[in-house]
């Protein structure tokens, strides 16, 4: 905050002048008019006391201003304080120039306050690729007067920040300002995401739960289907010297084959709970012939794991035509290895052939 220099007012400079002037003219009066020493004494002590007077006030003016100079300045220095100690941080524009900041949005953004101070739109804080973004919030800013919503700045560093920015508009004596208040929202959005990513996991396995499968299925059918390539859905059962079904999970010997299969899952693979003691993988770019394959790979790596048994149905994008007939088709697989052969794997083909049992 800028203090206006309080100067010499003009009543103390005209009143320092007069009585310049008078003891002046006194004096000269006092020459010519009282030639006895007792006249002229008595009017050159008119004259000084007209020039203390003078002086005396200019003196006491001086102060009185010294004193409004320190009131104005300690004043300031309170604002001053109470605005850094607000968490938020708080702009000042004034004709598109930035007139006032406090130190948190210094702070924020990475910027030293002379750094800003005095800048004018476009300001350094807003990122090429959301400058229309941000013109078009304070022209919605000035046709309502207050707004609030989210924008992306870019700190000096040059990485990008999400921040909830409420505005007003001010009006006073030199013009409206805009009066606007930062908060950074980056936190609580990253706070959000792992809050859905949990609500999307199983809590008993931490795998993706059958909703979250179903979602990012429909997600890679689409993706095969732009692109022109394959993708492959494979359902197996679990099961625990013997045990299938509701609490299979539970087991030691199921949580180790959990593990095993996680860390055998390539990049972009999806590995999902789908049912009680049943999994989903997604496996993108992937035809019927590589999902049974890969279902091979994985019973033998769960052989080192004594009495845990996986029957497995497989099917392909290529094979089914939507995401929905590709789950459904797989599942149907999955439940004619259970019929014919526990322990096995049940690939689906084209409806005009009948489905068979792979080699194992």
């Amino acid at each position: 905050m800028n203090l206006p220099r309080v100067g010499r007012t003009k009543d103390e400079l005209l009143l320092l002048l007069v009585s310049g002037m008078a003891t002046v003219v006194a004096v000269v009066f006092a020459r010519e008019a009282a030639p006895d020493p007792l006249g002229l004494w008595l009017a050159t002590a008119a004259a000084l006391a007209l020039a203390l007077t003078g002086l005396f006030a200019f003196w006491f003016g001086g102060a009185a201003r010294r004193r409004l100079e320190e009131s104005l300045h300690a004043e300031s220095e309170a604002v001053r304080t109470l605005l850094s100690a607000i968490p938020d941080g708080l702009m000042l524009v004034r004709d598109g120039e930035i007139c006032s900041v406090n130190r948190s949005l210094c702070e924020l953004l990475g910027y030293e306050r002379e750094e800003l101070l005095g800048t004018r739109a476009p300001f350094p804080f807003w990122p090429p690729e959301h400058r229309h973004d941000v013109e078009a919030w304070h022209a919605d800013l000035v046709a309502r007067g207050e707004l609030t919503s989210e924008l992306t700045f870019r700190r000096r560093q040059g990485d990008r920040v999400r921040l909830l920015v409420s505005g007003c508009v001010v009006d006073d004596h030199g013009g409206p300002r805009h009066l606007l208040t930062v908060r950074d929202v980056s936190t609580s959005h990253r706070r959000m995401r792992r809050l859905t990513e949990l609500a999307a996991r199983d809590p008993e396995t931490g795998l993706l739960d059958r909703r979250e499968f179903e979602e990012r299925l429909g997600a890679a059918v689409r993706r095969a289907i732009q692109s022109g390539t394959n993708v492959t859905v494979v359902l197996a059962d679990v099961a625990v010297h013997g045990r299938v079904g509701d609490g299979v999970f539970g087991r030691p010997e199921a949580h180790l084959a959990v593990e095993q299969l996680s860390r055998l899952a390539r990049a972009g693979d999806e590995l999902a709970r789908t049912d009680d003691g049943e999994l989903g993988w997604i496996l993108p770019e992937t035809d019927t012939a590589g999902g049974v394959e890969a279902v091979a790979r994985w019973r033998a790596e769960l052989s080192e794991i004594g009495g845990v048994r996986l029957t497995a149905g497989v099917c392909d994008l290529a094979s089914s035509g939507d995401a929905f007939s590709l789950y459904a088709l797989a599942d149907r697989a999955l439940a004619a290895a259970r019929r014919n052969c526990p322990g096995a794997t049940e690939q689906h083909v084209q409806a005009v052939l009948p489905a068979h049992r792979a080699a194992v």
